[in-house]
């Protein structure tokens, strides 16, 4: 009796070990996409079709933000509110600049892919909230 009951104690913890592990390997690949994303800026610009004085332009906006973002987070003396606005500010800030730089058909193709991407990313959700449950 003592023996059944201590395999079937150990098939049990080998059960919960190998399930564990399987859910540890879906938390890795939902960082990993989360991680990609940041790519998909660049593949959104090159669908853009931007031309050589626009990616002059957009490089140097780049350097300006960077630039200001560093200066932002060298400030110490700002609440965690007033640095979370002033980011925001930033980021609003260079959407209106790089909106400024595009032509009106790059803005309706941006558009697309931006309700596009919010589209997958719905469905992604949707997947993930089927799989939990």
């Amino acid at each position: 009796m003592k023996k059944l009951l201590a395999l079937s104690f150990a098939a049990a913890i080998l059960t919960f070990t190998a399930s564990a592990q399987t859910e540890r390997n879906t938390e890795g690949k939902a960082k990993m996409e989360r991680h990609n994303g940041k790519h998909e800026k660049g593949k959104m610009l090159k669908e853009l079709n931007l031309s050589k004085e626009q990616k002059a332009e957009l490089k140097v906006q780049h350097q300006d933000m960077k630039a200001k973002r560093e200066a932002l987070k060298a400030q110490d003396n700002l609440s965690v509110k007033e640095m979370r606005e002033k980011q925001q500010a930033l980021k609003a800030e260079q959407k209106s600049k790089m909106e400024s730089l595009l032509t009106a058909e790059q803005k309706t193709k941006m558009a697309e892919m931006k309700k596009q991407k919010m589209a997958e990313r719905g469905e992604k959700k949707m997947e993930r909230s089927r799989r939990q449950n």
